[in-house]
């Protein structure tokens, strides 16, 4: 009975190893289409294409600028292509995180407070980061601006919350 119990489990994780073969490890995250990024004057988000990220999302997001100064971060698997120039970045991992805004001329980060009476910036300012997914290097940065609060990049699955200090959706 043991013998045909262990070959049963042994066969099961047999089976189970070789149906995650050729999933795509970020397929909840992957870019579906193509779309605008809202309170931009030319930038798209375009499908990556059949490429394997080497730099996780986790780890291409802890080294940025603000990171983890915002409890929630959406981020998309993508290429940005600024329609005006023709320039495109990615593949990449392209983070937004409301909320934070991108003041100085010196490319630090400011605090809102810093702005006089009430919060200059909004859950509408998005910062986005766009950072390449073989190398992790910050690539390039600009600012959105969502007048629905609700926009979200789409992707091909709801997206899984990743491990880590902040919620990427």
């Amino acid at each position: 009975m043991r013998v045909r119990l262990a070959a049963t489990i042994a066969l099961l994780v047999l089976l189970g190893s070789g149906c995650t073969h050729g999933q795509d490890p970020y397929a909840t995250v992957r870019q579906a289409r193509e779309e605008k990024i809202p309170g931009t004057f030319s930038y798209v988000l375009r499908p990556p294409g059949d490429v394997t990220p080497t730099v996780g999302p986790q780890h291409a997001y802890d080294g940025l600028p603000g990171a983890g100064t915002e409890p929630d971060v959406t981020v998309t698997f993508a290429v940005v292509l600024d329609t005006d120039s023709g320039r495109s970045w990615g593949p990449a991992w392209v983070f937004f995180t409301r909320h934070l805004c991108y003041f100085s001329a010196k490319g630090d980060l400011v605090s809102p407070g810093r702005f006089g009476d009430g919060d200059a910036c909004t859950d509408q300012n998005m910062f986005v980061q766009v950072v390449d997914v073989r190398s992790g290097s910050l690539v390039g940065a600009f600012s959105a601006y969502d007048t629905t609060v609700g926009w979200l990049p789409d992707r091909g699955e709801q997206p899984v919350h990743l491990d880590g200090t902040t919620r990427f959706h």
